[in-house]
């Protein structure tokens, strides 16, 4: 949960390639999506430095049972698609879920026998996770902790690689503590195709979630940064939709979801639809 509090701000070069020429992309408000004039990235700059970051999320999430309880319900749908996905590779293994929140689906993947971890940098979050759910999770972030190499069948992730500020590093820690032959997930939102449209009609909105998020991905570019640091074999889906606790985000989400899932399908699991979430699985080399 997004609260209103005093970040101190940072001029950056890309995240993605180092270049530091990059053209104004959105506003909101006071902050700036701009694009890379190199690599055609999409990231927030200025943006927060990495001690506001750890701060501002320690206030991100929700705060009491009620609200904890629609935010699982909200990821419900998602959480057992990436199971389902997950196990048509793999039956049961060693799974690390990093930015795992509350823990649900750590709890959703231990229940199908597998064995888990998850990293998480809120402290109310891993306290959660660890005393309600039972399932172990370590204070982040990800870089802080010195998992073994080679060491787990899949790192999945949701909605946290557009959080980060420094994108490759993760991944490449991602890739070296995986086995050789494990599994990369990301869910991650694309959210800039409507950003455009929007901004087309005249429409202003604040889809983009800043400051928190600092980056926006489209399947192309993650596939891009996935293959950089050594993961191959992507492949791309819808992998169903997040129901809101508010009506009118809840009918969006389930309208633009379903008719993207879809299209998905019809096409042969070809067309993915511009502006809707995708998850991205992507393998390390045996």
């Amino acid at each position: 949960m997004k609260q209103e509090i005093n970040l101190e701000m940072e001029e950056i070069d890309c995240p993605f390639c180092g270049g530091p020429e990059k053209v104004l992309l959105h506003r909101e408000d006071s902050f700036q999506m701009v694009r890379c004039s190199s690599c055609q990235s999409i990231y927030l700059n200025p943006r927060p430095t990495r001690q506001s970051l750890l701060h501002f999320y320690q206030h991100y999430l929700p705060e009491n049972d009620s609200s904890i309880e629609a935010w699982q319900r909200m990821m419900q749908s998602a959480f057992k698609r990436a199971a389902i996905l997950l196990q048509r590779y793999k039956e049961k293994g060693k799974l690390l879920d990093v930015g795992s929140g509350f823990g649900f689906f750590l709890a959703e993947m231990k229940q199908r026998g597998w064995e888990v971890e998850g990293v998480e940098v809120s402290r109310k979050a891993v306290d959660y996770a660890r005393n309600v759910l039972s399932v172990p999770v370590h204070p982040g972030p990800l870089e802080t902790i010195d998992f073994p190499e080679n060491h787990f069948d899949v790192v999945s992730t949701f909605y946290v690689i557009e959080h980060l500020p420094h994108p490759m590093a993760f991944l490449k820690e991602c890739q070296r503590i995986l086995k050789p032959g494990g599994m990369f997930l990301a869910r991650y939102p694309h959210t800039t195709p409507i950003k455009n449209l929007l901004s087309f009609l005249g429409i202003k909105n604040q889809l983009y979630d800043l400051p928190a998020h600092l980056s926006d991905f489209s399947p192309e570019s993650i596939q891009r940064c996935l293959e950089k640091v050594g993961l191959q074999g992507c492949q791309h889906l819808i992998g169903g939709y997040t129901l809101p606790g508010t009506s009118g985000k809840r009918v969006a989400s389930l309208l633009f979801g379903s008719f993207a899932e879809a299209l998905f399908f019809l096409s042969g699991k070809k067309f993915l639809f511009p502006g809707v979430s995708k998850t991205v699985l992507a393998f390390k080399r045996e």
